[in-house]
């Protein structure tokens, strides 16, 4: 069995967090996909528990499984096909999104916990919902609670923003209400410098974010919500200082003005 983990900080803040959606990240290398791998084991040694864990496509799905097969060993948890088993009858299932149904196959299953990695990668809010209809509990000591992760990019980007309340380059949680269903939602933002693990051991790695084209270096190393970056859209960088500096409004239509 491999030696015991050791959440960071800034894990250790997103898990111990009582909100019912808890999106943790932001940067890349802040120990999103450990820190999910953790939440999940809360509830392990419950004969009934049962949790969901989503990837973008089969091939993550698979790196997921085999770091997860490291993971879960100290608990005694172990892989039989896509889930993990633990010894009191504990599950954790695992899909991806390029099922064709991949929206709808959870329908009427309960999943008191679900971890949604790289959400940023589902297109709409709608499938979103449909997927996080199935995390709920008809077992009282099973709390239902989502944990995300995901990275300022993909084609979520706008809703999750929107979602999320999350402006900028957040440098302290982001507390918000859902007004259809009065549930809580948080964002929790982390960085390559609030994992010192891997400060530690790749040293390179923040080097190379260093190294990033503008626009993908604030999103990826700081963390930076302003825009997503969209590769070989010329003129980004250029609107994205107009926006900084209010140059880009609404304004009415005048028909004396020829377009």
């Amino acid at each position: 069995m491999e030696k015991d983990w050791r959440p960071t900080p800034k894990q250790i803040e997103a898990l111990e967090r009582e909100e019912f959606e808890i999106l943790y990240g932001g940067a890349r290398g802040g120990g999103k996909t450990d820190a999910g791998m953790g939440f999940l084991t809360y509830d392990y040694e419950h004969p009934l528990y049962r949790a969901l864990v989503i990837r973008k496509n089969a091939d993550d799905l698979k790196d997921w499984l085999d770091r997860a097969g490291r993971f879960y060993a100290r608990v005694r948890g172990i892989v039989v096909g896509r889930e993990i088993r633990f010894l009191k009858g504990g599950i954790i299932r695992s899909g991806h999104l390029k099922d064709d149904n991949a929206y709808q196959k959870y329908q009427g299953h309960e999943y008191q916990k679900m971890l949604i990695e790289e959400v940023t990668q589902i297109s709409s809010e709608t499938n979103y919902k449909k997927l996080i209809a199935s995390c709920r509990s008809t077992i009282p000591e099973l709390r239902p609670q989502l944990f995300l992760t995901a990275n300022p990019d993909g084609p979520g980007f706008n809703w999750v923003k929107k979602r999320f309340k999350i402006i900028g380059i957040p440098k302290n949680p982001v507390v918000g209400i859902d007004e259809e269903t009065g549930l809580s939602r948080v964002f929790i933002p982390a960085k390559i410098q609030d994992n010192p693990y891997l400060m530690e051991n790749d040293p390179g790695y923040i080097s190379m974010l260093n190294g990033l084209p503008d626009g993908l270096r604030e999103a990826w190393k700081d963390g930076s919500w302003e825009e997503p970056v969209i590769p070989g859209a010329y003129y980004a960088m250029a609107l994205l200082q107009a926006r900084k500096e209010k140059r880009v409004k609404e304004i009415s239509y005048d028909p004396s003005l020829l377009v």
